[in-house]
């Protein structure tokens, strides 16, 4: 994922990486979800690689759906800082945040498209979740968390 200060830019990256995946072209979900944890804040990365864990299928289902060519796309329709965020910095207390955290609420649709007895198929469905990202000055942006997938703030 390309290091960015623009914390709208890194939400978007940081959405494709959690959706747009390919089952025919790697190892399983560990190889999709190493790059999420790598643009972590060092002291969220465990809590970023249980949170990548919930969107992406586990090696089982990995294993399952690369029978059939799976892959998966994330269209995105909005990125918005959610009024909750707002209400969140105003009432944390001095310290608590980040002057240069802010979380994006992303709304969208997951397609997905494989082989089913040797024919094309394809589905999909709306999905939303929130990205926290902290963004310092002069500074590439860090991962912090995730909402829990179609959970997000609103």
């Amino acid at each position: 994922m390309a290091d960015t200060s623009d914390a709208e830019r890194f939400v978007r990256n940081v959405a494709r990486a959690l959706f747009d995946w390919d089952t025919r072209a790697s190892d399983g979900p560990g190889e999709w979800a190493q790059g999420l944890v790598d643009v972590a804040d060092a002291e969220e990365a465990a809590g970023v690689a249980a949170d990548v864990r919930a969107y992406l299928p586990n090696p089982t289902t990995w294993d399952q759906l690369r029978a059939y060519s799976t892959r998966q796309k994330l269209d995105i329709n909005t990125i918005e800082i959610p009024d909750a965020w707002t209400t969140a910095r105003t009432q944390a207390t001095r310290g608590q945040l980040s002057k240069t955290a802010v979380a994006f609420t992303v709304t969208g649709t997951a397609q997905r498209h494989g082989t089913w007895n040797r024919k094309a198929v394809e589905s999909s469905r709306a999905v939303s979740f929130t990205v926290f990202v902290d963004c310092p000055t002069d500074e590439h942006c860090r991962l912090l968390r995730l909402s829990r997938p179609d959970a997000p703030l609103h």
